[in-house]
């Protein structure tokens, strides 16, 4: 009787130790399936990621500079006020103008360059590249570079699409006349008739951070009149303006699939 009972327990702890293994032979499994799964799923967000082309929304960078871009589509009568806040204030911007826009106003043009402020492609007649075949758009980019040399003897470097909208081809187009694609990261939008001067400094204040590239227009209603105290309070927090060219990087560098350019490690 007791070695009947000594051989039960033997079988017992027998079965249990098999139970065990079984249970860590699963284990083992399943946690390998989660790594292949992890492993599938972070190769094919690279895989995404890479395949995706973008412009450059903003930068690594890290010493509290961003980029002011004022986009000039329509009027002109704003331009000395403003260009009169950013002397105030020491600041250097980013103009992207329309190569329309050039040719009506050449005058202003050439203003905003001698006071020392950069000019952008904004193309010439703000064609949306979604509707637009490869010929037209390489056009719109060629006859608004055409139309900055005419007045200043100088071709922008930077394009930044008509209401950002991107393709690849008009990525490409620009890529191959040794141009930048640019977009922004703070997007004021002070051009929407809803919006009241709270709203922009809210929003601006708000969603700015080192590396931003901010987003205005020329000839709104309050543009003007709130680039003072914009700057102003992002001045008070230590943030310094620099012109997009000295913001991003030109060379060794790689933009994530947010639009955030990068320095290449």
């Amino acid at each position: 009787m007791q070695q009947g009972m000594i051989e039960m327990k033997i079988a017992y702890i027998r079965h249990g130790k098999i139970k065990l293994i079984v249970f860590a032979v699963l284990l083992a499994l399943l946690g390998l399936f989660a790594l292949h799964s992890v492993g599938r799923s972070a190769a094919l967000n690279a895989s995404r990621a890479a395949s995706v082309k973008l412009p450059i929304y903003c930068t690594d960078n890290d010493n509290r500079e961003i980029a002011l871009t004022i986009n000039c589509a329509w009027g002109a009568d704003d331009i000395e006020e403003i260009l009169d806040t950013l002397d105030h204030y020491e600041v250097k911007a980013t103009f992207f103008v329309l190569g329309t826009w050039v040719e009506q106003y050449p005058e202003k043009l050439r203003m905003i360059y001698e006071r020392g402020h950069e000019i952008g492609n904004h193309s010439y007649s703000h064609k949306l590249p979604s509707k637009s075949t490869e010929e037209q758009l390489a056009e719109e980019i060629d006859k608004c570079n055409d139309a900055v040399e005419a007045v200043l003897g100088i071709r922008p470097e930077l394009y930044r699409a008509p209401s950002g909208d991107i393709t690849d081809t008009v990525m490409e187009l620009a890529e191959n006349r040794g141009m930048y694609n640019i977009k922004w990261s703070v997007d004021s939008i002070d051009w929407r008739k809803d919006m009241t001067k709270e709203n922009i400094l809210n929003r601006v204040l708000g969603r700015t951070e080192s590396g931003s590239i901010l987003l205005f227009h020329n000839d709104t209603q309050y543009t003007k009149d709130i680039l003072p105290e914009i700057i102003d309070r992002l001045q008070k927090e230590d943030y310094k303006f620099v012109k997009v060219s000295s913001l991003i990087y030109k060379t060794d560098f790689y933009i994530d699939n947010t639009g955030k350019q990068w320095r290449a490690k």
